[in-house]
Parts: structure tokens; C-alpha cells; sequence
């Protein structure tokens, strides 16, 4: 996704907007026609910005694609896939994903399979500057669904329950008040999508007493 060139859409639309709301008292009615028509194109410019930035979070967040090689674009509703990939299986996965985005109508997909070159852009910094923000939001995201379960539960206490979430790790700690619901917190944790395994280090309200 070409960033400059969707902030400029998106500048390009507020200002194609804004002047649609012009009185046609101000202008022709071939003008006004002219802007019914720019303004037309600032809305599909947005939506195609909207689907871009889709698209690019989803190969993102694609725990079987590495998608850190790939350039997407999308006009008019066609998505365009740019850029290097490992294998042909990466190229179709990649192809299937945009395919499968809300409002992708079409999709040209000129990824190239270059496992060296892929190899070698793996190795670089900016590569693992943004494996390590990828792994980070991931890490995130799933502490907050397994939080969101929790305090959903009315048997479990999700407020005084911390979670923790790393790798797919999710560590609980904190206090409960019984064994029972120690346990359906470890499960609710554990049947949460994205967990690999859970680090149960809840104690009972019992045992927390003991420890001070």
C-alpha cells in the first residue's frame, strides 16, 4: 500500500466533499454536474482506501503468510498484489486472502516467488522492527479476548483476574475465590482463539492469605 498516495486520496476526498456541498445557484449546471461527478470519485477514492487498509492488516495478521513483502493497492475495487514472496503456496494464499476482502472485486496478483530474496529481506532491521510490532499487536489482541471472556463469564471475578499474553502464552494471575472457579478461568483461557497454552499462576483466596 502506496502510503503517500492514500493519504493524498483520502486529502483529495475531504476537499471534493466539501465543495459538493456548494449551492448549484453558485455554478452551471455543467459544473455542478462536474462535481456530482468529482464527488463520486472522492467517495470511491475513501472506499478503496478502506478496503486497502483491510486488506493489509488482514495478510498482516495471516499467521501462515509472511507478509511483510507484499504491496497492496486497490482502485475502483480492484486490488493489486506487488512484491516478494517464499513460495507459490505464499502467492495463492495471498491471492485468496484479497479475494476474500468485503468489496474486492478483482484481483491482480503480480507477486513474484524469490525465495532469496525473501530470505534476505528477512534478515534486515526493518524486518524485525515490524515482526516485533506484528507479534506485539497480536500479543495484545489476545490478552483483551481473553479478558473480554472472563469478565462475560458471570462465575469468574475477570476484574480481578490480570492477564498476560505472549507468543500464544496467556499467563492468569491475580486472586479468585474458590478451586472451581480457578479452574474454569484456565479453560476459559485456554478454549480462547489464539492461545497456545496458559501459565496458571491464580491462587485461591485461601492460599493468597497463606502467602502473606
Amino acid at each position: 500500500m502506496n502510503k503517500k498516495r492514500t493519504l493524498a486520496a483520502i486529502l483529495s476526498a475531504s476537499v471534493l466533499t466539501a465543495t459538493a456541498g456548494i449551492p448549484a445557484v453558485y455554478a452551471n449546471e455543467n459544473n455542478h454536474a462536474s462535481m456530482e461527478q468529482r464527488a463520486e470519485q472522492a467517495q470511491s477514492a475513501l472506499k478503496d482506501a478502506w478496503i486497502d487498509g483491510k486488506l493489509e492488516t488482514t495478510l498482516l495478521f495471516n499467521e501462515h503468510l509472511n507478509s511483510f513483502d507484499i504491496d497492496t493497492d486497490v482502485r475502483n475495487g480492484v486490488a493489486y498484489l506487488n512484491g516478494t514472496v517464499e513460495s507459490d503456496i505464499d502467492r495463492d494464499l495471498a491471492g485468496e486472502i484479497a479475494e476474500s476482502i468485503d468489496g474486492v472485486r478483482e484481483v491482480e496478483n503480480h507477486l513474484i516467488v524469490d525465495a532469496d530474496n525473501a530470505a534476505m529481506a528477512h534478515a534486515s532491521d526493518e524486518y524485525e522492527e515490524r515482526r516485533g510490532f506484528k507479534q506485539s499487536v497480536m500479543n495484545a489482541t489476545l490478552t483483551a479476548r481473553v479478558k473480554s471472556q472472563l469478565l462475560l463469564n458471570n462465575n469468574t471475578g475477570g476484574l480481578s483476574i490480570d492477564v498476560d499474553s505472549r507468543d500464544g502464552i496467556v499467563t492468569l494471575s491475580g486472586e479468585v475465590d474458590s478451586a472451581q472457579e480457578k479452574d474454569l478461568a484456565v479453560q476459559i483461557a485456554r478454549n480462547t482463539e489464539g492461545t497456545r497454552s496458559v501459565n496458571d499462576n491464580l491462587m485461591v483466596g485461601e492460599q493468597q492469605e497463606e502467602a502473606e
